[in-house]
């Protein structure tokens, strides 16, 4: 029987929505919080599905916890450059438009824009700016995408390493198409 028609597909189903979900995190805070369930789903269905012998299943819980901890990786590092940001330039305009930011993201009024335009307007740190926006571009789309292409999986009953290549690609156009969509959302209330 395939995995789609299993009940325990709707508990993949459900931390895959959690990993969706998370990967919005830098758009809304407090999104970053529905990432932590989802170990306490993906292990315990990973030795049930072992124990039933679910080879699907067990590939599913192992891209589960693997897209956890992407996003655990990549949201770390992010902070990472900015503290690093902070702390090479403890004075002038740098830090002020560094503090601004994390002030504006703890508070949910981030302006997006603004603050990359002011960061990008002082010439010491184009470098980190353009590098934390690659940076944040990775942390936005591929745990989204993984988590897309885990549900896709879902649905044809297949492991998501397995998909075929335009199931792959189909992923990755939705998660940017949702990041974008999200994004325009965010600056289009910000003007």
């Amino acid at each position: 029987m395939p995995l789609a028609a299993t009940a325990t597909s709707l508990l993949f189903l459900a931390g895959y929505i959690m990993l969706a979900g998370g990967a919005f995190t830098l758009i809304k805070p407090g999104l970053g919080l529905l990432i932590v369930p989802v170990p306490l789903l993906a292990i315990p269905l990973h030795m049930l599905s072992r124990h039933w012998g679910d080879v699907v299943g067990m590939e599913h819980s192992r891209w589960q916890m693997r897209t956890f901890g992407l996003f655990l990786l990549l949201f770390l590092v992010l902070v990472t450059i900015f503290f690093i940001l902070g702390a090479s330039f403890t004075d002038g305009p740098a830090l002020d438009r560094l503090e601004a930011i994390g002030n504006a993201y703890n508070s949910g009024k981030v302006d997006l824009y603004a603050s990359l335009a002011g960061l990008w307007e002082i010439k010491e740190l184009q470098g980190y700016t353009l590098g934390a926006s690659v940076w944040t571009a990775l942390a936005l789309l591929w745990p989204l995408k993984r988590a897309i292409q885990g549900m896709i999986a879902l649905l044809v009953g297949a492991a998501p390493k397995a998909l075929r290549h335009w199931w792959q690609w189909l992923a990755l156009l939705t998660a940017i198409a949702a990041q974008g969509g999200a994004l325009a959302v965010l600056l289009a209330r910000q003007g």
